[in-house]
């Protein structure tokens, strides 16, 4: 496995501000997740049927409730106008 991880950008985009001994132990724990991924893709699961659930999983009625104000949906938002998140231009 030859991938980097950046820990730094990493807690940028999720907004964590980590000490360098949480930095260098979630890197660990990230190296560590991403073996375990490379371990299932060397399976063999050719013969293997394909799984699905005969009848659709129900945990909860679909119905209308309250939800968050604006001003908790915007709490945390970088940038906010006019009631709309603000982003980068991504093209």
């Amino acid at each position: 496995m030859s991938q980097e991880i950046d820990i730094e950008k990493l807690s940028v985009l999720s907004r964590l501000t980590l000490s360098e001994e949480e930095k260098s132990e979630a890197a660990e724990r990230l190296k560590e997740m991403l073996k375990l991924m490379e371990n299932l893709r060397e399976l063999d699961l050719s013969g293997v049927e394909p799984m699905s659930a005969s009848e659709p999983s129900v945990l909860r009625e679909d119905v209308a409730r309250e939800s968050f104000t604006y001003e908790q949906t915007f709490l945390n938002a970088p940038q906010e106008e006019n009631r709309h998140f603000v982003i980068p231009k991504v093209m």
